[in-house]
């Protein structure tokens, strides 16, 4: 595909003006740095198809809620950020034409997104109707050194002109939400002013009670102005200049902005529960914080008198240069993803850095307004181990975050009559926002991910203290609200928690998800035991706890049984876990079915029923708890559940690619570890998910970091030692990260044949790479490892019947004949039970059920006579016979250098494809002519193999039945069933019909 922006290691590059995909571009641009941000429209604004937007941290709006019919717990009021003041806002005039990117003329247009300084800069060549060229030049600034600062400089030079040059500098606050609660005006002028002495516009939002304010300073760097002119409109200030340009001079203008709202003087540090009837700064309150937000903001801009823009820039970018020496990846060979993994670091640290420990991160940061700023249940689960591993100080504050709500999150658990503590699906100020109550209710897995957050942070930084303090109080409530909303279910001797919605949200209310239990079940466990540890290491603040909460001594043996009874869904046959009850009496389906234009995204594109009732994921369920708990899961049970719940996965989510890339490198499905990475990495560059107008995929980015350390790296936390196991994509030459653990950061470094690791700061730490303990010190060290052995794709083994030509039902026919002959029941069910078995052994099948007994010289006579019907039936076979899509994957395997080779259990092979005209498409053919065993035995195809010089290990083995799929395992062979997914459960990968066959598809087994 036709890449959006150019590729380099350290820029977003723009080098065309694209109207229709602005709004793309606008979330690209974005910049931000915590406390506020702003997305990447043009200053001068444009006049169509740009979604305007500059947000400040924790300021939002309300809105009452209207249900046809409510119910208990249905929130009366949701939140949702507010579109604040458009600070960045400056219009050119040249002579009297005004510049605008979709309607003038221009040339020489370039926009860049300087992640290592943290810059957004554009530059071109602005012509006007009468010829005269100015050339223009932008930068902005979110400023990391001073959370209340941004700015923006314009510099300007007449190339071949001396015309009169117009600047209007504005802050305005007329356009508010333009996607989310966009029904009404929310905010409302206070106070504002422009003139000499100073410029700044104050707003109210009313449904909050919240205020902000705005204000500017611009610096005209000497130049001789014509005229000055202020403007004061309602929600709207603005300054002009008019100056007289000389021929090839060069002007610079500075636009710097301060930002401050209530939370910046304690009205309040937290944020109001939106049910309260308060607002955020009480009536009386009012002129003292609007006196606070007007002097602070004027002595915040007074820092910045000379030189303010070089001041802001250069304090800025040394904050960015100490960030990026702990956080980098580096990649070496490979272009593309260096420049997607750099993009998701620093959107990530734009989001969110841990300075306030009232706020989260939302699934689109400060990018868009969809989500309505909320936060949900990724940002533990996904966002939360990135700032572990990079700041943990951050991630600390992401748990104090929802321990700051905990009382809220207990209110809720009483209205739903529960125990401990239940916290919103979505939220802001900690209470319910989602008016969709299918997931408010149902989707209550958030919590265990809440309690897990807790346990992983004092897992990886030691921090027992923050543990004891604040983590198990949160803890024992999570573990107390599962054991109220789950039970002990007498019919299946177990505890088990009904009508819930799983971490997939595809499958919904549905009994004994397994995410849901395993997560309540580890839950439990832990909160029991960590509660005993907690008594004998510090028993004065395990008293004062126990008291706060009304802790009962008989609740953790309660725990224990829930835990150890908890009901998690498992199929022996097939050695998966199954993902809820009713998951395998979904409608079947298959995700080749899917097409692009007319299907994806799903959940636009089709009728909610339609994807609520097939066996179709929308994300990983299962495969997330096997990440999250590593240690716990054997590999091939890794295997088994990849197999099974990859090809049932639609990808309907930006966190699913993440999930199963990680895991794919731990199961030695490389290629597709490193497809699934390059999506993730590249997912908002691309457009992949075609939503991107909306803001960026945060929890997305956050996964992809994960990709490289987990997937890659192979780096696994869950257990007692910090363990690496660091793959090279065959793409790469080499990569590195750097990970903060126990209070020390260490590097990591894969190479060709090496690994290299070192301690950057702090004390030294004891960890496992493979096979080897070491001890990772200053002095860098190094590891030989060769390259690991990866099998190449080399040849595709075909069976006959059912995937070459469909002879089966002539197999059934001739059967049937014999059967009814004999006086024999025979029926389409024990016919699949012959499905890639020799004829001798199929008459032996037929015969079971017949009272008579055979001897071996009448079987023989039978299953001659079946073969001479069957023969006979095959007069009929035309070179149309062969099923769909098969000549033309030949030709592909052909073009690719890929072996062919055929291998069936007929004795009548060979006479077939001559019938086909095919036989010459084989290099090798293998019937039941040169073999003396039956499927599942791999003789067949390990003689296949043989002729062809290959080992297994090379092949790929496409069949349509168990057993022939089988044969292919046993001899250690990739396999591509055709035919239903569960019948063929045994296969790597189940296609529903030929014609789906690719040359990708098989190459991901590798």
């Amino acid at each position: 595909m036709n890449k959006l922006f150019i590729v380099a290691p350290w820029e977003i590059i723009e080098d065309q003006f694209r109207p229709e995909k602005n709004k793309i571009s606008e979330s690209i641009f974005s910049l931000a740095n915590e406390y506020m941000g702003v997305r990447g429209m043009y200053e001068e604004g444009l006049s169509s198809d740009s979604l305007d937007g500059s947000y400040i941290s924790g300021i939002y709006i309300k809105e009452a809620q209207v249900y046809g019919w409510k119910r208990i717990g249905f929130p009366d009021y949701s939140c949702c950020k507010v579109n604040t003041t458009n600070w960045i806002k400056i219009q050119i005039h040249v002579g009297d034409e005004a510049f605008s990117m979709d309607a003038s003329s221009f040339n020489g247009y370039r926009r860049t997104l300087d992640m290592k300084n943290g810059i957004l800069k554009r530059e071109l060549v602005f012509e006007t109707r009468n010829g005269n060229k100015t050339k223009l030049y932008w930068e902005r600034v979110v400023s990391f050194s001073d959370e209340h600062i941004g700015a923006v400089r314009l510099c300007l030079e007449a190339l071949n002109h001396s015309e009169v040059i117009s600047l209007s500098f504005y802050l305005d606050s007329t356009k508010e939400n333009q996607e989310c609660f966009n029904r009404e005006v929310h905010c409302c002028e206070i106070v504002k002013k422009a003139d000499e002495e100073e410029m700044f516009l104050l707003m109210n939002v009313v449904s909050t009670g919240q205020f902000y304010i705005h204000r500017m300073a611009i610096d005209t760097h000497g130049t001789k102005l014509l005229k000055e002119k202020y403007l004061a409109e309602n929600r709207r200030i603005g300054y002009s200049v008019t100056f007289q340009a000389e021929q090839n001079k060069s002007y610079v203008f500075d636009k710097i902005v301060s930002v401050w709202t209530n939370r910046d003087c304690g009205y309040p540090w937290g944020l109001i529960a939106k049910e309260s009837a308060a607002t955020a700064v009480p009536i009386e309150k009012i002129k003292e914080v609007s006196d606070y937000l007007l002097h602070e903001s004027k002595r915040s801009l007074a820092n910045y008198n000379d030189s303010a823009y070089e001041i802001i820039r250069n304090d800025h970018k040394k904050i960015l240069e100490s960030l990026w020496q702990n956080i980098d990846v580096q990649i070496e060979g490979d272009p593309l993803t260096q420049q997607g993994i750099r993009f998701c670091i620093f959107q990530l640290i734009n989001a969110y850095r841990g300075q306030d420990s009232y706020l989260s991160v939302s699934p689109k940061g400060y990018t868009g307004e969809h989500y309505w700023g909320r936060v949900f249940w990724d940002s533990e689960s996904y966002c939360l181990p990135f700032y572990l591993f990079t700041n943990p100080a951050a991630a600390r504050n992401l748990i104090e975050y929802r321990y700051r709500t905990l009382d809220l999150a207990r209110q809720r658990a009483k209205v739903f009559n529960y125990d401990g503590c239940m916290y919103p699906m979505t939220t802001i100020d900690g209470s319910e926002d989602l008016n969709y109550w299918e997931y408010s209710v149902c989707e209550v897995h958030i919590n265990s991910t809440i309690a897990y957050a807790a346990f992983v942070y004092e897992h990886v930084t030691g921090d027992t203290d923050y543990l004891y303090d604040k983590g198990v109080e949160l803890v024992i409530e999570v573990a107390r609200f599962w054991y109220s909303r789950g039970t002990f279910i007498p019919f299946r001797n177990g505890f088990g928690i009904n009508f819930v919605i799983g971490a997939d949200e595809w499958q919904q209310f549905v009994n004994n998800n397994f995410y849901t239990n395993y997560m309540a079940k580890w839950v439990l466990g832990y909160a029991a035991k960590i509660t005993a540890e907690m008594k004998a290491d510090a028993p004065q603040k395990w008293e004062a706890l126990k008291t706060k909460i009304n802790f009962k001594e008989g609740e953790s043996a309660e725990w224990l049984k829930a835990s150890d009874k908890m009901l998690l869904n498992y199929n022996a046959e097939m050695d998966v876990f199954i993902q809820d009850d009713s998951f395998l009496s979904q409608d079947p389906y298959y995700r080749e079915w899917l097409e692009l234009e007319k299907d994806i995204p799903v959940e636009r594109k089709w009728a909610i029923d339609k994807y609520l009732k097939r066996q179709v994921l929308k994300q990983p369920d299962i495969l997330l708890a096997m990440f999250l708990f590593r240690d716990r899961f054997t590999l091939e049970q890794k295997k088994n559940n990849y197999r099974f719940y990859e090809q049932r996965t639609a990808h309907g989510s930006s966190l699913s690619p993440c999930i199963h890339s990680i895991l794919a490198s731990e199961i030695g499905r490389y290629h597709q570890a490193y497809e699934y990475f390059n999506y993730a990495s590249r997912l908002d560059l691309d457009n992949l998910n075609n939503n991107t107008e909306e803001g960026l995929h945060i929890s997305s980015l956050a996964g992809t970091w994960l990709n490289i350390v987990c997937g890659f790296g192979g780096m696994n936390y869950s257990g007692k030692t910090l363990e690496f196991a660091p793959i090279l994509p065959s793409q790469w030459q080499s990569y590195s990260f750097k990970i903060s653990y126990f209070g020390s950061t260490i590097e990591i470094t894969r190479g060709k044949e090496y690994i290299t690791y070192r301690l950057i700061n702090g004390h030294n730490v004891v960890c496992r790479i493979f096979e080897n303990d070491v001890t990772v010190t200053s002095e860098m060290k190094t590891l030989k490892v060769p390259l690991l052995p990866q099998d190449h794709f080399a040849a595709v083994l075909f069976d006959l019947d059912g995937v070459i030509t469909d002879t089966a039902r002539y197999h059934y026919l001739a059967w049937k004949k014999i059967a009814d002959g004999e006086g024999i029941e025979f029926d389409e069910t024990i016919n699949e039970r012959l499905r890639g078995v020799s004829r001798e052994e199929s008459i032996k099948i037929i015969v079971e059920r017949s009272q008579k007994q055979y001897s071996k010289e009448q079987l023989d006579k039978l299953a001659t006579l079946k073969n001479n019907l069957y023969v006979e039936m095959l007069q009929s076979l035309t070179p149309a016979d062969v099923l769909p899509g098969i000549r033309e994957f030949l030709d592909i395997l052909k073009t690719k250098g890929i072996k062919i080779g055929l291998v069936s259990a007929s004795k009548n092979a060979e006479f077939v494809l001559e019938e086909l005209n095919m036989k010459k498409d084989f290099e090798i053919i293998v019937t039941g002519n040169h073999t003396t065993k039956s499927k599942p035995d791999p003789e067949a195809v390990l003689l296949a193999c043989q002729k062809l010089n290959l080992q297994p290990c090379n092949c790929v083995l496409v069949e349509d039945a168990f057993a022939g799929i089988a044969s292919g395992k046993n001899a250690g062979m990739r396999t591509v069933g055709i035919g239903d997914k569960t019948q063929l459960h045994n296969a790597d990968h189940v296609l529903s019909s030929t014609r789906y066959l690719t040359y990708d598809i098989l190459w991901r087994l590798f």
